[in-house]
C-alpha cells in the first residue's frame, strides 16, 4: 500500500492536480478520496467499474480551478478497502456518498458519475433530491435496458474472482479501467507516473475487487429492475445533464436514446469522435460542459 500511495502522488503531481489524499470511515469500510480546489459549488465525482479517482485527475484539475472537486475511490477500487458488502450494492454506494459528504461537510453538491458510477449517482440523486443540487452523467449505466452480452458471464459464481485473480497474476499492461479490454475502447495516454499508479492499482485485482459487483446487479440479458434508472429520473427533471460519447461502444448512445427522449427537461450533450472514456480521453472538453451547464466559468 505504500508502494501504491507513492505512485499516487507522482501521478497526481504530474497531472498537475494539487489534491489532499484522505480517508472516509463509512459503513462499508474505509473509502479513499482526493479534495481540490476550492468554491461554493462543490462537484463529487463517482468513476466507473474497476476505476479510481486518480484515473480521473485531469478532470479533476481542470474542474478545480473554479469548484471544490471531490473524487471517490469505490470499495474494491484504488486505496479503499475490498468490496466486503453483500447483496445488490446501491444501498453501500448510497453509504458511501453520505458518509464523504458528511466528512467533508457538504450538505448540498453536484453529483457526476461514470459509466457504472453513473448508476451510482443517479440512484443517489433520486434517494437524496435534497442533497443533489444537480447530477451529470457521463456514459451512464443504467439507463438503456440493454447491457454488453459478456456481462451476462459474470453471473457465472467465481468466475470474476478467477478473472481478478489472473490479472493480478498477470500484472496486466496499465489501462484506464482494468478489466474493459475490449476492441473499440480508447486506451488512456498516461505519463510514467500515471502508468506506475495503473500497475499498483491492478495489483489489488482479485478477492473483494468491484468486479465481484457486476454479477449482483444483473439478470439474464438484463438489468436488474431496482439497477435501472428509469423511470425515476424523471423526478429530477431540469437539474441532469448527460454527457455521452458518439463514438461509444462500450455502451452505445443509441441504447438509450428513447429514454433520454422520455426525460423532460434533461440536457444531452455529445461529443463528437469520443468513446466511453470521453472524461479521461478529452477532460477539457467535459469539464467545460459541466461548467456551462453548472453556469460557471475557469477562472
Amino acid at each position: 500500500m505504500l508502494e501504491l500511495t507513492t505512485a499516487l502522488e507522482d501521478w497526481l503531481a504530474e497531472a498537475h492536480l494539487a489534491a489532499s489524499s484522505q480517508f472516509a470511515h463509512t459503513p462499508v469500510g474505509r473509502v479513499h478520496v482526493l479534495v481540490a480546489g476550492q468554491g461554493r459549488c462543490p462537484l463529487v465525482l463517482v468513476p466507473g467499474l474497476g476505476a479510481s479517482s486518480a484515473d480521473f485527475a485531469a478532470l479533476l484539475a481542470c474542474l478545480a480551478t473554479d469548484h471544490l472537486v471531490v473524487g471517490i475511490d469505490l470499495p474494491g477500487t484504488g486505496l479503499s478497502d475490498p468490496v466486503g458488502f453483500k447483496g445488490h450494492p446501491r444501498e453501500a454506494w448510497d453509504q458511501v456518498i453520505t458518509a464523504v459528504a458528511d466528512r467533508l461537510g457538504l450538505t448540498e453538491f453536484t453529483l457526476i458519475g461514470h459509466s457504472l458510477g453513473g448508476l451510482a449517482a443517479g440512484a443517489y440523486a433520486i434517494s437524496h433530491p435534497e442533497r443533489v443540487s444537480k447530477l451529470v452523467l457521463l456514459s451512464p449505466f443504467g439507463i438503456g435496458r440493454r447491457i454488453p452480452f459478456l456481462w451476462n458471464f459474470s453471473m457465472v459464481p467465481g468466475l470474476m474472482q478467477l478473472r481478478g485473480l489472473y490479472q493480478r497474476a498477470v500484472t496486466p499492461p496499465p489501462r484506464p479501467f482494468p478489466g474493459w479490454t475490449s476492441p473499440g475502447v480508447q486506451r488512456c495516454e498516461m505519463g510514467s507516473a500515471g502508468e506506475r499508479y495503473r500497475r499498483r492499482v491492478s495489483l489489488r485485482f482479485g478477492s473483494g475487487s468491484d468486479l465481484e459487483l457486476i454479477g449482483r446487479l444483473l439478470q439474464p440479458l438484463a438489468l436488474r429492475s431496482e439497477s435501472q434508472l428509469l423511470p425515476a429520473l424523471g423526478l429530477l427533471s431540469g437539474r441532469v445533464q448527460v454527457i455521452w460519447g458518439e463514438e461509444d461502444r462500450r455502451l452505445p448512445l443509441h441504447r438509450a436514446q428513447a429514454e433520454l427522449d422520455s426525460f423532460p427537461g434533461l440536457r444531452l450533450d455529445v461529443v463528437p469522435g469520443a468513446g466511453h472514456l470521453l472524461p479521461v480521453m478529452h477532460p477539457t472538453r467535459t469539464a467545460t460542459l459541466i461548467r456551462d451547464f453548472l453556469g460557471t466559468s475557469a477562472a
